[in-house]
């Protein structure tokens, strides 16, 4: 074996170190070199009881919904398990949120607006309300895009969708094999999966995205590869293949620091990721992002990747002149909020927002 195979063949558990001190230290070291002092650590200030706070505006627009059947192991948002009186009330917290926003002066026209969770296709009520609430602030040729369980993709609730003048979806299939779909916890098999797209298409949106995810124990390479030329098969308009990654809070990133959930190697991600981009690319699909593919002639489903955004609901967040806050990630807490305001504000530098523009 050469010394380059040597090199390479290390094999570090990247993953695993992420949930370990010393890669808190390395993530502090490699931070403060590119900030300096003054920016970081990164200060999030609570925000204070009447507290006056700067108007911000922005024509993009994010709701978070956070209600699901049941929690997913990997997924690192806020949600919670749906109960109908918890959601009433956060209809009616979300809809004074929005009112109070709406009523200021000079708003921009809403150029996008995104449902995402949680899983807000199992509400579609309540992305009726706000479509509704918000539509005489719509600008023209609006994007309306929601994330939607492949559970919920029949022809029936996505024609529903589409009444409301939603017009891109984004469908979280992670993978049409079985036994990972178990392992993710989603509730559906593959077959289901294929079903969710071929009811899209037929339904027919300006984007038809999927999502997938590679990565997951006991994958091997071509699993994905075959994934990307399913969806490409079944006409799908953008792609956006994540790898999994075990974030410390959720129940997987516990298994991992128990020693419980193996992991994908770290060199055969970067493979996987390889491979999936010249899939792509073959079928003459651009890259958009560093995940995400998106057809020849389509627009990208993009929802928070922007220079500013405003979002609504608990643990939204919002980015507006480099400045950053957060809602409270309390659902109960939020759904108590007579008038709104952030829970937290990020403070930074013009350092930071200039790196972070970067990124």
């Amino acid at each position: 074996m050469t010394h380059r195979n040597l090199l390479f063949d290390v094999r570090i558990p990247f993953q695993l170190l992420r949930h370990r001190s010393l890669a808190k230290i390395a993530r502090q070291a490699i931070y403060s070199l590119a900030i300096g002092k003054e920016g970081y650590p990164f200060v999030f200030r609570q925000v204070e009881e009447g507290e006056e706070l700067p108007h911000y505006t922005s024509p993009n627009v994010y709701i978070h919904i956070p209600f699901c059947r049941s929690i997913c192991p990997h997924c690192p948002y806020n949600k919670i398990v749906f109960r109908n009186d918890s959601y009433v009330s956060y209809g009616q917290a979300l809809e004074i949120e929005l009112r109070y926003y709406l009523a200021q002066k000079d708003i921009p026209r809403i150029e996008t607006l995104y449902f995402g969770g949680g899983t807000p296709s199992m509400t579609p009520e309540l992305i009726a309300q706000v479509i509704a609430l918000t539509q005489p602030n719509f600008a023209e040729n609006v994007e309306i895009g929601v994330e939607v369980h492949p559970k919920d993709a029949t022809i029936e609730r996505l024609e529903q969708f589409k009444r409301y003048g939603v017009n891109r979806i984004s469908l979280g299939i992670e993978t049409f094999q079985d036994a990972l779909l178990r392992t993710l916890g989603r509730g559906y098999t593959g077959q289901q999966a294929e079903q969710a797209i071929h009811n899209a298409t037929q339904v027919g949106f300006a984007c038809v995205d999927v999502n997938l995810i590679y990565g997951i124990s006991g994958q091997e390479i071509q699993d994905p590869i075959h994934d990307v030329k399913r969806c490409m098969a079944l006409g799908v308009d953008h792609l956006s293949a994540y790898p999994l990654i075990t974030f410390e809070h959720t129940h997987l990133g516990k298994l991992v620091r128990e020693g419980k959930f193996q992991e994908y190697h770290e060199r055969k991600r970067a493979r996987t990721q390889k491979e999936i981009a010249k899939v792509c690319l073959a079928h003459g699909f651009k890259r958009t992002s560093v995940w995400s593919f998106t057809k020849a002639n389509a627009s990208a489903y993009t929802t928070v990747t922007r220079e500013s955004y405003l979002g609504f609901g608990a643990g939204a967040g919002s980015k507006v002149d480099g400045e950053f806050w957060f809602n409270t990630f309390s659902v109960a807490a939020y759904n108590k909020l007579i008038k709104p305001r952030p829970a937290i504000l990020l403070q930074t530098t013009d350092k930071f927002r200039r790196l972070h523009w970067l990124y």
